[in-house]
C-alpha cells in the first residue's frame, strides 16, 4: 500500500477573526513537468470552507533547478459546474476535450505571474461540490524551451505512486485527482471548458491555506527551524505513522502531520 503524506500546518503568524485555519502542503515532490500547460489537482469537496490563500511549491534545486529558482507563480482554482452532485463524478479527460467536448466551469481566482509567496484568494468551497486548483511557478512572460511566444510553467508533481491518493482537507480525508489544461495559466486565466481530468496519480503540488471563517492574513513565513517532534501526550518522538505527531519550531509555530499508510 502507497504511503499517503497529509500535511496540516497551524502557523499563528496569522491575524484571525473567530476563525480555524490549518495550511496543507502538498509534499513530496517527485518530478518537474515543465511545459506552456498547467497542471494541478481536483477533488469532491467534504465539507464548506475558506480557502484564504494559495502558493505554488517550490521545485527542488538539484534535481529540477528552474524551478527552485523561478520567482514568479501563476494559479487558477475552477469550479466544475456540470457534475452530478448527487454521486461521485469525474470530470471529463483529455481524450474527450481534444474531441470537441467540454467540462463546463466558473474561474473562482486567478492569479497571473504575481511573486512567488502566500497570495490572499478567499475562495469559498461548497460541500459536495467539485473543484479544482491548478498552478506552479513559471518562466519569464513569453519565455518558452519550445519557443511558441507562450510561458513555460515548472509544474512540480508528486510520484506517480499506485492505488488512490488524499489531503486532509478541512480535517476531511480528501480523494484527490490530477487535473490539467493545455495553456499556461501565466498567460491568462485558462479557456471555458478546458480544464479536464488527467489521471489518479502525479498531482502537481499547490499549497493552500484552508479556514472555516474569515480570516485577515498579515504575513506567513517559512523560515524556521525544527526544534523537536512530539505526539498527542507531548512525548517527544522520532516519528510515527497513522498518528498526528507536532513539529515544534524556533518561531513557535507548531506544523500537524500525518502519515498514512
Amino acid at each position: 500500500m502507497k504511503n499517503i503524506l497529509l500535511f496540516i500546518f497551524s502557523i499563528p503568524l496569522i491575524c484571525f477573526s473567530q476563525t480555524n485555519c490549518d495550511t496543507v502542503y502538498v509534499e513530496p515532490e517527485s518530478g518537474e513537468y515543465v511545459h506552456t500547460r498547467t497542471r494541478g489537482y481536483w477533488f469532491r469537496a467534504n465539507s464548506s470552507f475558506t480557502i484564504s490563500a494559495v502558493k505554488a511549491a517550490d521545485g527542488d534545486p538539484v534535481t529540477h533547478p528552474r524551478g527552485a529558482t523561478a520567482t514568479n507563480q501563476s494559479i487558477e482554482i475552477i469550479q466544475f459546474t456540470a457534475l452530478n452532485l448527487f454521486s461521485d463524478t469525474i470530470p471529463l479527460g483529455y481524450n474527450d476535450i481534444n474531441a470537441g467536448l467540454t467540462n463546463p466551469h466558473t474561474s473562482l481566482f486567478h492569479a497571473q505571474n504575481v511573486p512567488l509567496g502566500w497570495v490572499t484568494c478567499n475562495v469559498n468551497i461548497v460541500k459536495d461540490r467539485y473543484y479544482a486548483i491548478l498552478g506552479a511557478k513559471n518562466a519569464p512572460l513569453g519565455t518558452s524551451i519550445f519557443n511558441n511566444g507562450n510561458t513555460d510553467m515548472y509544474n512540480a508533481t508528486l510520484s506517480s505512486g499506485s492505488g488512490i491518493t488524499k489531503l486532509l482537507l478541512n480535517g476531511d480525508s480528501t480523494v484527490f485527482w490530477r487535473a490539467a489544461i493545455q495553456e499556461s495559466l501565466a498567460d491568462a486565466p485558462g479557456s471555458q471548458g478546458q480544464f479536464f481530468h488527467d489521471g489518479p496519480h502525479s498531482q502537481a503540488r499547490i499549497h493552500t491555506l484552508i479556514c472555516t471563517g474569515s480570516t485577515n492574513i498579515e504575513e506567513i513565513t517559512d523560515n524556521k527551524e525544527l526544534i523537536k517532534i512530539v505526539d498527542q501526550l507531548g512525548r517527544e518522538v522520532k516519528g510515527s505513522k497513522n498518528s498526528p505527531l507536532f513539529y515544534i519550531f524556533n518561531d513557535g509555530t507548531t506544523e500537524k502531520r500525518i502519515v498514512i499508510e
